[in-house]
């Protein structure tokens, strides 16, 4: 008989609890990656009405590269708000006040631009003034939100929801009811980033190379630093979070705080847009929003979502909406369909959980 004594195979290093501080997902290994699902609805999306656009003969109106200026920078607004919404579901919150911020931090801007020029600053001063602090109040609102929720205990729909009213609120009395418009001309940088067209070597306005710069620093954030691997191991599973040593509360604070800051450069970019600021602009953008987030294969359970996917949905939300504006339907055929995606999406979501779980 051999005295050898065999060992045993040493205990994988790959355990639930190193894996979700990693940011991966419970469950299976994917098959495929999470942007299949967005690139496939975009793929379906755009085969159904370029073949309807053809039909009616307006194919080549919608493939005009003054048609895309126009779609891309139209969008520009929702996609920012888009990549900061993306970071709060991923860590299983959510945000019902990205309209009314927005519309604040337009009076914000305007107000601070109109004060700094009546006191002799220079239009180059009144302009930082005014993106400064109109960035930094979209930074500020979503840091309360994230102190009331993780402070009072507050559900982020309900704390959010007060930020709506509240945000609208103060937009309205700031204004004093009125649309607030410059005294004289606009700024250069106000003209440039509210025009869709573009030089040549550009291609595409200010506006939409912001979002792509945004767009690959929230990534860098979630897939590359440690704020992003907590963010999906909170949206994951909060209280298994908590026993593996995050700070919950800090993390979502900051998170709440972030997706404020790019909420506030959309508010920055509706204030060039429409050169002025408006209390009542972009009302229902809230909804907008997490349609295209959860169409880019986010879930609103938390812990799943990618920048990839949600630039994709916001890119089926404009195709289907400048396409259907081509074809002549009505407004409500968009409205109609969102929601019917959205719905099956989510449908589809739970129940590819469920067969993980």
């Amino acid at each position: 008989m051999s005295d050898e004594i065999t060992s045993p195979p040493p205990a994988s290093t790959s355990t639930p609890v190193n894996n979700l501080l990693r940011g991966a997902l419970p469950g299976p290994t994917r098959r495929l990656p999470p942007e299949s699902g967005p690139m496939f609805g975009l793929l379906s999306v755009l085969t159904v009405f370029l073949l309807l656009l053809w039909w009616k003969g307006y194919l080549w109106n919608f493939l005009s590269l003054q048609n895309l200026q126009v779609l891309f920078h139209q969008n520009s607004i929702p996609a920012v708000v888009a990549l900061g919404m993306l970071l709060v579901i991923i860590s299983g919150g959510i945000d019902l006040s990205v309209g009314s911020v927005v519309a604040l931090v337009t009076v914000v801007s305007m107000s601070v631009f109109r004060l700094l020029e009546a006191r002799g600053v220079s239009p180059l001063g009144c302009s930082v003034g005014a993106i400064v602090l109109g960035v930094g109040v979209g930074g500020l609102c979503g840091v309360v939100n994230g102190v009331v929720i993780t402070g009072l205990r507050v559900s982020p729909f309900v704390a959010t929801l007060g930020m709506m009213s509240i945000a609208r609120g103060l937009a309205v009395g700031l204004a004093e009811r009125r649309v607030i418009s410059f005294r004289g001309e606009a700024p250069a940088w106000v003209v440039s980033f509210s025009e869709a067209s573009a030089p040549p070597y550009l291609l595409f306005g200010p506006s939409v190379w912001s979002v792509a710069f945004l767009a690959i620093l929230v990534a860098v954030a979630l897939h590359y630093t440690v704020l992003g691997r907590y963010c999906y191991a909170i949206g994951s599973n909060e209280a298994t979070a908590r026993l593996c040593g995050i700070n919950v509360s800090r993390s979502k604070i900051l998170l709440y705080g972030m997706a404020g800051l790019l909420t506030g450069w959309a508010g920055v970019l509706q204030f060039a847009y429409s050169r002025s600021g408006d209390p009542n602009v972009r009302q229902g953008l809230e909804l907008q929003v997490i349609a295209a987030v959860v169409i880019g294969g986010a879930s609103l359970s938390g812990g799943q979502g990618t920048v990839l996917g949600t630039i994709l949905g916001i890119l089926i939300l404009a195709v289907m909406e400048n396409s259907i504006g081509m074809l002549g339907a009505p407004i409500e055929i968009t409205l109609i369909l969102i929601g019917l995606i959205v719905i099956l999406n989510t449908g589809i979501s739970q129940w590819q959980r469920r067969r993980s779980e």
